[in-house]
């Protein structure tokens, strides 16, 4: 897989020949143990030539691959053809030779355990030698494989760059040397990773000095000049500053390992990154803190298009997020959203989780105990939603204040109006110190600058200075019209930026009726368009069908053909600021603002080729994720292009495209059940699962999803062996419908079906899922409920040895809390306490998300368990409050037993009163705490009165009051 397709099979390593065989043996290998139907399969290797083709040109092409590779490698069944689970491949040996790499460092690579770093360090090369190609799966077509293509060649990235961190740890000049190379060979693949540069200048340094090291950061800037039209990130400018200044700590070895990625599982909980410097500002930023901290709960930021709301949004975000919970929704890819579907995508987006029919309800019950600040982009594309959902919020969730940005007011009460003008110009003919202190004149002088287009913002010739004042006023300071107008002059900037400033373009536009400078914006996008080559104004157009970032993979599966070097037309419009750069984790990507999509979008129209856009980009978001199982990866993927994974879908369910339909579905299913926003999940499934034409493998696997998102199945024992019948030979899919029927019976107190439920999926899953530990910690969960401690605890442990040190977000939030609950129910709430607290840091510090409310719970118990009777109140606390409030009945009933406990030593009454609150929540739901916990409760009880709610009370006061109590 790393370069040619290889698999190792009895007779050995093969690679088929031919570029149908390495098409079919790929989708085989990445579906191993899992039967592919014929037509699937015609579908998939053949695309539009399938049609006319029967099953025939299929068993020839498949007897074709036996004779090149195996006769026993591709195995035939009625439900199709499969490569069996147990065949290795090169890619499975490179990603477990990572994995091991991670737990040594894991363990600890710093000088005092230099063995570990060691070992990492033979792990890594070792892994990084078993690539033989310049991609993975070389020569096999991209939609078949882009999803694993990404993930190995971002781990191929990863891997190079610990071992580059690695060998710098080491402290030796060989060492040093070999680091150098490998980040000269990564910088050589991508000449815009700035992890790479970093790295490559710290080796430069300490082998042949600072002017090295400077020269591998002059090469970054200029290669993000002019491909981008951007400057280095933060990471890069600070580690420069540290070269030019020789700071001995470079001489040093690096006090700590290469640590886990952060991965963002929720966008919303991270503030967009600019990507150039803000000016003319810091009053305004001042104005909008100033009114929240006076009590002010919703300000609103109007002005005319392009004149820089959505950047006074981040600047004013950045200052909250050191001491205040921040979200970030941007709502310029929604419009027209009624108000339930809007409730839902701003839930989606913050990582608040929805339960039950109602997003509205739903999301104003999750916010209701929340001290979040929210920011609100681009108002003006759902202003009759927005306005009535912040009404609403303004109303139910006292602790929340907004901030949002709109060409028109919204018209709430309480609402503070701050009108942001365009940044002040100067007179051309004036003083040359007014012209230099000018706002305008500073940020197209200071954008010329980023570019290269002038050497230095603060030694500008007089006439160049002068012509710069002429067309920031002729531009009337509109910060996105000067950005634009900067990035289309091209070579010779000033004599070009003449045009702008001698010439008024004959367009009119209508703004939401407000300001006429918009004019302005949109001369200077005719102008940066009309500066575009020919490839780039196609490319343009055909991008307008993103509404969220893309990548260059991404961009260019959706551009198609006709176009020379679509990569190289993307980096183009990002040179003209026709598109925004996105500083990610991991990579860079891209997005086009709201509006450049519009005009994008008109071209398209007037083109004829919105069908064609539309149907690669659907077929793009049905492919990166078919079959894949539930990963980091695809929760952030899905959760960063949730705009157009909606969108793709709609377009899938306009056309009646529904075998696209049902896999964008499946995508957006695995990452709604991870954020636990069921409502939105059962919407969506029951209108996919109304189609016709799902197969029958997505018909059952969506089944399965509806299921769990309704926390147990609607169907009978007949049901579901029907299910398992058509998911033979799918074993991650078995192994969730196992879990989903064990989690079921556990919870209505069946402990032999869950059993019998999970030996199932323990079967299943044996072939190789990465369910598997989740698999066994529920067992561990149901085994200490059945009082078998022994083996509870070893099946803790069994599961925590499966995912790791350093653990990815899913088994973080699927296995942990399980293996917690195991160990607490076994009567090891120490151990389960220290294991919890340390994934709740986890969670913060990696995934940028608050513990789950299950985490917080459990933890609240094993406090309560040790005699850490304040420390578990505030897990209790902390269950019902912030970000993640718990919602359902019984679980906020769970809490509300915990609490009571903890206060019955010190707040009788109190105490009394939770009890009885969640007893009767327990029993609303039907559900009953484990032996253990109910122990604790009973002795509780002796020592205080429980008083039940009054007899009129509904579940909805009992939970308000549980809430009233716990945080008072």
């Amino acid at each position: 897989m790393l370069g040619p397709l290889r698999a190792e099979v009895d007779a050995g390593v093969v690679t088929p020949r031919g570029p149908r065989s390495r098409d079919l043996l790929a989708v085989l290998v990445a579906r191993r143990g899992t039967a592919v139907a014929s037509e699937t399969l015609l579908d998939l290797v053949w695309g539009d030539e399938a049609l006319g083709l029967t099953a025939t040109a299929l068993h020839t092409a498949v007897a074709r691959l036996r004779r090149q590779t195996s006769a026993d490698l591709v195995v035939s069944g009625d439900l199709g053809y499969a490569v069996p689970a147990d065949v290795s491949t090169d890619a499975d040996v490179f990603a477990d030779l990572v994995a091991r790499a991670g737990a040594n460092v894991g363990a600890g690579a710093s000088p005092d355990k230099a063995p570990n770093a060691h070992e990492a360090i033979a792990s890594l090369r070792e892994g990084l030698g078993l690539w033989h190609g310049e991609r993975a799966y070389e020569g096999v077509a991209d939609h078949l494989v882009v999803a694993e293509r990404t993930r190995l060649e971002d781990l191929r990235r990863k891997a190079s760059a610990d071992l580059c961190h690695l060998m710098l740890g080491l402290g030796e000049r060989e060492s040093d040397t070999a680091a150098r190379d490998l980040a000269q060979s990564l910088l050589l693949a991508n000449p815009l990773d700035e992890e790479a540069a970093a790295l490559a200048m710290r080796a430069a340094y300490r082998i042949l000095g600072q002017g090295e090291a400077l020269d591998v950061h002059d090469t970054l800037r200029r290669a993000l000049r002019d491909e981008l039209g951007v400057q280095p990130g933060p990471t890069i400018r600070e580690l420069h500053a540290r070269v030019l200044q020789q700071d001995p700590s470079l001489d040093r070895n690096p006090t700590t390992p290469p640590g886990p990625r952060l991965v963002a599982l929720h966008p919303g909980r991270q503030i967009p990154a600019a990507t150039s410097l803000t000016v003319g500002r810091a009053a305004e930023v001042r104005t909008v803190l100033d009114a929240l901290e006076s009590g002010r709960r919703l300000v609103t930021l109007t002005g005319p298009g392009g004149v820089g709301k959505s950047r006074l949004l981040g600047e004013v975000g950045r200052a909250l997020m050191p001491t205040v919970e921040v979200a970030h929704v941007a709502l310029g890819a929604h419009a027209g959203l009624p108000i339930d579907d809007l409730a839902a995508d701003v839930a989606l987006a913050s990582g608040l989780s929805l339960t039950g029919d109602d997003p509205v309800a739903a999301l104003l019950a999750t916010l209701r105990t929340s001290t979040a600040t929210i920011l609100v982009d681009e108002a003006e594309w759902v202003l009759g939603s927005v306005a009535e959902l912040i009404a609403l919020v303004l109303a139910h969730c006292p602790g929340v204040r907004l901030v949002v940005t709109s060409r028109v007011q919204l018209s709430v009460v309480g609402e503070q109006v701050i009108v942001v003008d365009p940044l002040p110009t100067a007179d051309p003919a004036g003083p040359l110190q007014a012209l230099r202190e000018a706002p305008a004149v500073q940020l197209l002088t200071q954008h010329l600058v980023d570019r290269g287009d002038l050497p230095d913002a603060d030694h500008v010739a007089e006439a160049d200075l002068r012509m710069i004042a002429q067309v920031a006023r002729r531009l009337d300071g509109l910060p996105l019209a000067l950005e634009l107008i900067a990035g289309a002059a091209g070579s010779a900037p000033l004599a070009s930026l003449r045009d702008v400033a001698a010439h008024a373009l004959d367009i009119t536009s209508v703004d939401h009726g407000r300001d006429e400078r918009h004019r302005s914006l949109r001369e200077a996008l005719d102008w940066g368009i009309g500066r575009l080559g020919p490839d780039a104004r196609v490319v343009l157009r055909r991008l307008g069908v993103f509404a969220g970032p893309f990548t260059v993979a991404a961009a260019e599966a959706v551009i198609g053909d006709g176009v020379r070097d679509a990569g190289h037309a993307v980096r183009e419009l990002a040179r003209h600021n026709l598109i925004r750069v996105v500083r990610e984790p991991e990579r860079l990507s891209f997005l086009m603002l709201r509006t450049v999509r519009d005009l994008a979008l008109d071209e398209l129209e007037r083109s004829e080729e919105v069908e064609r856009t539309r149907r690669l980009h659907r077929r793009w978001f049905a492919g990166v994720w078919r079959d894949a199982a539930l990963s980091d990866q695809l929760v952030e993927h899905v959760g960063r292009t949730h705009e157009d994974h909606m969108e793709a879908l709609a377009n899938a369910l306009e056309v009646g495209d529904d075998r696209a339909a049902g896999d964008i579905a499946l995508a957006l299913c695995r990452r709604w059940q991870f954020v636990e926003a069921s409502g939105i999940g059962l919407h969506w499934t029951a209108i996919v699962l109304a189609r016709p034409g799902l197969s029958e493998r997505q018909r059952a696997r969506l089944e399965i999803c509806r299921g769990a998102f309704r926390l147990e199945p609607d169907w009978s024992p007949t049901h579901h062996d029907r299910l398992s019948r058509v998911l033979v030979g799918d074993p991650e899919w078995m192994g969730m419908l196992a879990l989903l029927g064990a989690i079921t019976a556990y919870v209505s107190g069946d402990l032999d079906a869950a059993r019998a439920h999970l030996d199932e999926g323990r079967r299943v899953a044996a072939a190789g899922t990465s369910l598997l530990p989740e698999i066994i910690a529920t067992r561990a969960v149901v085994d200490a409920a059945a009082g078998e401690t022994d083996a509870a605890v070893r099946g803790a442990h069994d599961a925590l040895a499966r995912i790791g040190l350093i653990r990815s977000a899913v088994h973080s939030v699927t296995v942990v809390p399980k293996v917690a609950l195991a160990l607490l129910d076994a009567g090891q709430p120490a151990e389960s306490l220290d294991l919890l607290t340390a994934a709740a840091q986890d969670a913060r510090e990696r995934f940028g998300i608050e513990p789950t409310t299950a985490t917080a719970v459990n933890a609240g118990w094993s406090a309560l368990l040790v005699g850490r009777t304040d420390e578990a109140l505030g897990w209790f606390r902390r269950s019902l409050s912030g970000p993640h409030p718990a919602t359902a009945p019984g679980t906020v009933g769970e809490a509300a037993c915990g609490a009571g406990c903890a206060l019955a030593g010190s707040d009788a009454e109190r105490a009394g009163e939770l009890l009885g609150l969640g007893d009767f929540l327990l029993a609303s739901s039907g559900q009953e705490l484990p032996p253990a916990l109910a122990a604790m409760v009973a002795e509780a009880v002796v020592s205080v009165d429980r008083t039940a709610p009054p007899p009129d009370w509904d579940v909805d006061l009992a939970i308000g009051r549980v809430g009233q109590l716990v945080r008072s």
